[in-house]
């Protein structure tokens, strides 16, 4: 909060445990593999080499549809769709959206215990509002002086295509219900209405509370946690931070026209 204090940027160089914000990938690589929104699968408990995750609440489902696992942030069915697709295809799925950090294809790559920056992670999740095709973060797109001439001026539009559009509107599909109805509906666009989509997140202890998302025409990410790592009272990624981008969301979008996301044509 203050550049004389310190010049360490928590967007580009913290690096943070995300959490289920990183189920993006999985999803991903999942869609990818063949899984669609309406497939069965068992919300159970599930051991992987030895380790067992646990739902929030330690809670479990039973048979859930792919939708409602990512809606209600199940973490055993991400951990069972990471290993059905493959956790190699997961670490590409992330290094193709954008994710630089280090990454290990360990049983627990698919809950998100590997740090990552929130730069990285809203470059990842712009992919998607953006149809599919790459998106290279960067600060300053011109520079002019006084007088209007031009001093620098950003080229290159990203690296292409990285998402194929069908799986476009499957991932959003997913995320969607997040917001609709699932752990993120706290950041919910009803005043105007507007189609939104995005993830929560909550690492262990409650160390960090993510929530990234965005709308056709705009991606934001909030973290919050202690530069010490000390835990929170409980704070979590679908309290606070979803409020948080709600608020933010709502002033920059004032005046603009409502879009549907690419592939869906409502929401």
């Amino acid at each position: 909060s203050d550049y004389r204090t310190s010049q360490f940027n928590r967007a580009g160089q913290a690096e943070r445990q995300p959490g289920s914000t990183f189920k993006l990938f999985v999803y991903l690589a999942g869609i990818e593999a063949g899984a669609r929104p309406g497939d069965r699968l068992q919300d159970r408990p599930i051991t992987v080499e030895g380790w067992t995750p646990r739902n929030a609440g330690r809670r479990h489902r039973g048979e859930v549809t792919l939708r409602e696992g990512a809606a209600r942030s199940l973490n055993s069915v991400a951990v069972a769709l990471a290993e059905r697709a493959g956790r190699d295809r997961v670490v590409r799925a992330a290094r193709r959206l954008g994710i630089t950090s280090r990454l290990r294809p360990d049983p627990s790559l698919a809950l998100g215990v590997h740090e990552v920056t929130l730069l990285e992670l809203a470059g990842a999740y712009a992919v998607i509002a953006n149809g599919g095709m790459g998106v290279w973060p960067h600060g300053i797109s011109e520079i002019r002086e006084t007088g209007g001439r031009v001093l620098y001026r950003r080229g290159g539009g990203g690296p292409g295509r990285v998402v194929a559009a069908g799986h476009i509107a499957t991932l959003n599909d997913l995320l969607t219900a997040v917001v609709d109805w699932g752990t993120g509906k706290r950041a919910k666009l009803d005043n105007p209405p507007r189609p939104a989509a995005g993830k929560t997140g909550t690492s262990q202890d409650y160390r960090d509370a993510w929530f990234l998302g965005y709308t056709a025409e705009l991606t934001a990410g909030v973290w919050l946690g202690n530069d010490d790592g000390r835990p929170m009272k409980g704070v979590v990624g679908g309290s606070l931070p979803a409020e948080l981008w709600r608020a933010f969301m709502i002033g920059a979008l004032h005046g603009a026209p409502p879009k549907a996301l690419p592939g869906l044509a409502s929401n």
